[in-house]
């Protein structure tokens, strides 16, 4: 439990509150955990691995708008009163969370205000997040936003390679899949990244930076800021 970053930060009678309530459960690569509409009938802490949250057009183009690793939680709005899914929850990579049925989870947030505390400044930095993430989205190039997205990929996997493939990027970047195939070409090109076989691993994690767009610094300077001084999110 104390893998992930909110849990990590109650106390121990919050957390053995916490602990009681759930229990642990696998999340499998591309195991769909909510659809958009549905109810959220359970909240999850991920312990290892991460999550992917996916917009749709009202087609069938999706993309990414968020992304739920250890540093947080998925179902945010049980804790607020709106436990109805707007957006796909997508695994990204396999792993474990700490699972609690939404009627437990909200007993144990009527009982503990440090929980509330701390769900409350998260739903601050998810908002910032989300606001950051539409500014990059209209104004920054492929390039550096994909650098970004891989960063944030490395910061919630417990090593540098994931799984990943070009299909997969173009739909959590938006864009058509041979724009993604150029800026990732471009970027092993460089000796930052290295694409193969559905697998890519971050080779220079500096120069991964420097090519990154500042949506990711600010993203990690806002998580630090408002909920983890001592534990930044980056490695």
């Amino acid at each position: 439990m104390h893998r992930n970053l909110l849990l990590a930060s109650l106390s121990q009678a919050d957390l053995r509150k916490i602990k009681v309530a759930g229990t642990a459960v696998p999340m499998v690569f591309q195991e769909v955990l909510w659809t958009p509409g549905a109810q959220q009938t359970h909240v999850h802490f991920p312990m290892e691995g991460y999550i992917s949250l996916l917009a749709d057009a009202g087609d069938t183009r999706r993309m990414e708008v968020g992304m739920v690793g250890t540093e947080g939680m998925l179902g945010l709005g049980v804790a607020q009163g709106v436990p109805v899914a707007a957006v796909e929850a997508l695994v990204q990579e396999s792993g474990v969370a700490w699972q609690l049925e939404s009627r437990a989870f909200l007993a144990v947030l009527a009982e503990s205000s440090g929980l509330r505390r701390v769900l409350d400044r998260y739903a601050y930095v998810v908002q910032a997040q989300l606001s950051q993430a539409s500014a990059c989205i209209r104004f920054h190039e492929i390039s550096p936003r994909l650098a970004r997205w891989l960063l944030m990929c490395r910061d919630r996997s417990p090593g540098d390679t994931f799984p990943m493939t070009q299909e997969f990027l173009s739909t959590m970047l938006g864009v058509r899949r041979v724009s993604v195939t150029n800026a990732a070409s471009e970027l092993q090109s460089r000796g930052l990244i290295h694409y193969h076989r559905g697998h890519l691993t971050v080779v220079n994690h500096q120069g991964l930076l420097a090519a990154a767009c500042c949506c990711y610094a600010r993203d990690c300077t806002t998580y630090e800021n408002v909920l983890a001084p001592r534990k930044p999110l980056t490695r």
